[in-house]
């Protein structure tokens, strides 16, 4: 099953569909996942609406699962537990790059491990391009959302 949407403007737009077969052939570096959680970020919400630039794509990338199918030269093996980003994730079954995902943190759950590929990284690049270090002050603007709460998380942990 996968979630799917027949047109942007609603949230009653989206409907549970059958999930078309993947097909058998994986790309070189690729994996197929079992998906256990898919993290929403403003921008999927955002796409479902209609709000988004252009098209995006279908919604949800952040997401976690136990790797059902490796192609050649992937960097995952069949049975690891990964998070990071994968392709229309809203389903039982997704593809991903093996170099988008990293092994699921064991003292998290799929559900909360599926909330920090976006929010972790763009974090992560705005402070590293700010070169904020420790013992500095920093401001952070709209810090009431996903990205602007792991940076207060991130700032305190420097």
């Amino acid at each position: 099953m996968r979630l799917d949407f027949h047109s942007r403007g609603a949230i009653s737009n989206l409907h549970v569909v059958p999930q078309p077969l993947l097909g058998s052939s994986l790309r070189d570096g690729e994996v197929e996942l079992c998906v256990r959680a898919v993290g929403l970020n403003f921008r999927d919400m955002l796409n479902v609406m209609g709000e988004y630039p252009g098209d995006p794509g279908p919604p949800g990338s952040d997401s976690t699962g136990v790797v059902v199918e490796s192609g050649a030269t992937s960097r995952v093996s069949v049975g690891s537990m990964v998070v990071g980003l994968a392709i229309a994730p809203l389903a039982n079954v997704c593809r991903a790059s093996s170099l988008l995902l990293a092994p699921h943190p064991t003292t998290l759950s799929f559900e909360e491990a599926s909330t920090l590929p976006v929010t972790w990284s763009t974090t992560h690049e705005a402070v590293k391009r700010s070169n904020l270090i420790g013992l500095k002050r920093a401001v952070l603007q709209a810090a009431a959302g996903g990205v602007g709460i792991k940076a207060i998380e991130y700032a305190q942990w420097l």
